[in-house]
């Protein structure tokens, strides 16, 4: 007799990260998805660059979690793998639509300028949640990480042309070429927003000098 995989609906509570309070003083929010193996209570240091009266900085968190070292002391978050991937979606869209909206009934939100940023494995994610929720965008940042190949230039119409995408690769990154920069050049060149590349002498990690000069170029700190 074969084996049956048969699945039950359970409700769970999932973290995430914040610099602190919304405020009347809030201009931005940021919302933040990690690369692979990482966790959003570390990644999120990398915008300590930021004011945290103007940007309030939000760290989501893959919701797979698992030991990096043999030692069992070291843990990261995963998005998903492509096991059950299709449920892995429908589930991370659920966690980021809680958070989002969440953020965005807070204290002036609705006002604030609303800006997406992720790294590496956390780019697939984002990039998903954006084509199935289609919510309000002024920027996104890419860093090192690859957009799904099911998705078209047509996915993401709803990015209108205020809206500015920026991509960032480090001309060292060691998945430069399983990246495929090309068709990424070739997808935002077809999009209706703004898009640009900038590129930074470094490998697979956010550099903060070059994200200083980036959001320094999108908004003023």
């Amino acid at each position: 007799m074969e084996n049956q995989k048969e699945w039950v609906s359970i409700k769970m509570d999932a973290p995430f990260y914040t610099n602190g309070n919304q405020s009347e003083e809030t201009e931005h929010l940021w919302f933040l998805f990690h690369g692979y193996g990482q966790l959003a209570e570390h990644f999120m240091r990398r915008f300590d660059i930021v004011d945290p009266k103007k940007h309030h900085v939000v760290a989501l968190q893959g919701l797979s979690r698992f030991y990096l070292d043999n030692k069992y002391e070291k843990i990261g978050a995963s998005w998903m793998t492509r096991m059950e991937r299709e449920k892995d979606i429908i589930h991370q869209k659920r966690y980021i639509d809680e958070v989002y909206y969440d953020r965005l009934f807070n204290t002036k939100a609705f006002d604030v300028k609303k800006n997406f940023f992720a790294f590496s494995q956390g780019g697939a994610t984002l990039m998903r949640w954006l084509k199935n929720t289609q919510p309000e965008v002024d920027s996104i940042v890419m860093w090192g990480a690859d957009f799904p190949h099911e998705l078209s230039p047509e996915d993401f119409s709803f990015l209108n042309e205020e809206v500015n995408l920026i991509y960032v690769i480090g001309e060292n990154d060691p998945f430069l070429e399983m990246i495929k920069l090309e068709r990424i050049k070739k997808l935002l060149n077809d999009l209706t927003c703004n898009t640009e590349i900038v590129t930074f002498k470094g490998g697979h990690h956010v550099h903060r000098e070059t994200l200083q000069k980036i959001i320094n170029k999108l908004y003023s700190k």
